[in-house]
């Protein structure tokens, strides 16, 4: 096994041809003592990488070609004006090129000095399915498109962290974390880009190679409109209308014009759908007016900041340097003007006349925006609650009534606040909710099922329907069981058997039996969430040297798996995985202890 097509990632790549302003191109070095911790075999499989029948193990030619393919360090601005000299080696002849994309961060919110600060492109792969796909790297040094070489407007040298986002390289537990929570997930469904892997330094740093079949952010088509460079905006776009194309997401029209308006369409449903997944999962991705951090498809981009929660946190903002993030539920509102700027584009590709972007603040297409993440949003609690995709469709096209009146019971107790109000975290602010509403989801149609009369619905008391998704650490005093909050209680039970009966009176305890049992995984109690990850990634880094390469990675993978809360994929680590004295068996462990003790963070 030579593992040719790792050499065809050589810098390589169309983008250079379509927006000949839209890079900074770099030659890079091997960096020398990198430690593979995660490949992704289902991954590098897809990409044709490796053979579909590929042992999950990682042998001694593999971890070579990876490291000689990904462990690669940048020569920037600042080594070549101080003359610093390296040996030479194979790469000698390569350039990889760093995008520019706009980034609100940067004082010029132009996009001609931001973009990517510490990523190179390795380039493109198409597999034997004909399906394309872009790899990047993140952490092999810093460019001149980095916010702290523009705060200083001088290069800077590998590994300078005195300013914000200046020292180009990445930490081993954000890369780690970033590879297991987009592996999650992506295969519970989730629109995201995925880590092929992750190369470890003695200094605590890494690499992060991460791919898409896109990796455009609206960004990059953003920083054209905004500056109003038609030409480099239609070639960008043109481009990527022709790579969808190619990899089959969508069928155009031949007419340009008809071609534009199909794939506008296209982008307010996608973003529509990714902003209600977003809330209804209580995923926290900053969404903001540039369009950085999310894929033009509308899927998660970046995980830096990408938070997992376990309740409905809407207070949290996330904290940048000076900057506070929009909020979880102002994410629908960043999606919305994210596609009010794709409409302003559009308009300007098919008139050839840019018109400011409040000239379309009222423009139709956006209530189309409005509909469709209605719609998902229906679609995504529905699913939480345990029905099945038949059931889904079924319940939202002939019983939008029953919706209504039950996403306002549910909303009721999602937004109560603990009475101690605002705090401070590490990474922002937040006034967190007190229930968990996950809980009522998972238990309610248990309790439903097991105690079920003939026509007769069995009701929770309202103390123990409060009780069961109360988080553990609030008070029974700040609990505050008014007469409001009981009627909410039995109003919430009420509206939740319409929803039963929406399927089928006559199939109620068939419907109760299914959805009791896909709750119990789609609201597993021990999911992960953001500070989870954080601790988990944390313990895996301390333990990766006890271990030897493949055995860290049966682990992280069954970490993986044990997070994948899709009914007949889910595989939760049982408590015999991690008896005895092994390494292996400390690691789980801590990783369930861990799962424990965080379930109802952020």
């Amino acid at each position: 096994m030579n593992y040719p097509n790792f050499d065809k990632l050589d810098g390589t790549h169309p983008w250079r041809q379509v927006s000949p302003e839209g890079y900074e191109d770099y030659p890079v070095r091997y960096r020398k003592g990198g430690q593979v911790i995660f490949f992704n075999f289902p991954l590098a499989k897809d990409l044709g990488l490796i053979s579909k029948n590929h042992p999950a193990r990682i042998n001694p030619l593999l971890n070579q070609k990876i490291l000689e393919t990904f462990s690669l360090q940048i020569l920037n601005e600042y080594d070549w004006i101080n003359r610093k000299r390296y040996p030479q080696d194979k790469y000698v002849n390569n350039l990889y090129m760093a995008t520019r994309y706009l980034q609100q961060q940067h004082k010029s919110r132009s996009g001609k000095t931001s973009g990517d600060g510490r990523s190179i492109w390795n380039g493109t792969i198409t597999n034997q399915q004909g399906t394309t796909f872009d790899v990047s790297s993140r952490g092999t040094g810093n460019t001149i498109l980095s916010p702290g070489a523009q705060l200083t407007q001088k290069p800077i040298a590998v590994g300078d962290n005195s300013l914000g986002y200046s020292s180009g390289l990445a930490d081993a537990d954000e890369m780690l974390g970033g590879a297991l929570m987009s592996e999650i997930f992506y295969q519970r469904g989730i629109p995201t880009e995925r880590t092929l892997a992750v190369i470890f330094y003695s200094d605590k740093t890494s690499i992060g190679v991460r791919t898409a079949p896109n990796l455009l952010r609206p960004a990059h088509l953003f920083r054209y409109l905004k500056s109003g460079q038609y030409n480099e905006l239609k070639a960008s776009f043109d481009y990527y209308l022709k790579r969808q194309e190619s990899n089959k997401v969508f069928k155009l029209p031949k007419t340009q014009n008809a071609r534009y308006r199909s794939v506008l369409k296209y982008l307010i449903r996608t973003h529509a759908k990714f902003a209600a997944l977003l809330e209804e999962e209580y995923i926290f991705n900053w969404l903001a007016w540039d369009g950085d951090n999310l894929l033009i498809d509308g899927a998660v981009l970046d995980y830096g900041s990408v938070r997992q929660f376990a309740a409905k946190h809407s207070k949290y903002r996330y904290l940048d340097v000076n900057r506070y993030s929009a909020s979880l539920t102002e994410q629908k509102r960043e999606s919305r003007y994210i596609i009010q700027t794709f409409i302003q584009m559009i308009d300007f590709l098919i008139t050839k006349k840019k018109k400011t972007i409040d000239h379309f603040f009222h423009d139709k297409q956006l209530t189309l925006f409005d509909q469709f993440y209605q719609e998902e949003s229906c679609k995504y609690m529905l699913w939480n609650m345990g029905f099945e995709h038949a059931h889904i469709k079924k319940i939202v096209k002939h019983h939008k009534k029953e919706l209504t009146v039950f996403r306002r019971a549910l909303n009721y107790f999602e937004d109560i606040k603990d009475p101690k109000g605002q705090e401070k975290l590490p990474d922002g602010i937040d006034h967190p909710p007190i229930f968990l509403v996950r809980n009522i989801l998972r238990e309610l149609p248990q309790f439903l099922y097991k105690h079920r009369k003939e026509k007769v619905w069995p009701f929770l008391p309202a103390d123990e329907f409060c009780r069961i998704m109360t988080k553990s650490y609030i008070e029974a005093t700040d609990l505050n069981l008014t007469p409001l909050r009981k009627k909410r209680a039995l109003d919430f039970q009420r509206k939740y058997m319409d929803l039963i009966d929406a399927v089928g009176k006559n199939k109620r305890v068939k419907t109760l039996k299914k959805i009791a049992d896909r709750a119990a995984v789609i609201n597993y109690e021990y999911r992960g969430t953001g500070d989870g990850l954080t601790w988990i990634t944390k313990e895996a880094i301390k333990a990766q040297n006890r271990l030897d390469q493949n055995t860290f990675q049966e682990v992280l993978d069954r970490y993986i798996e044990s997070q994948i809360l899709v009914p007949g994929k889910f595989k939760p680590i049982q408590k015999s995985e991690f008896k005895g004295r092994s390494h292996k068996a400390k690691l789980l462990r801590n990783m369930w202890e861990v799962l424990e003790e965080f379930n109802e963070s952020i």
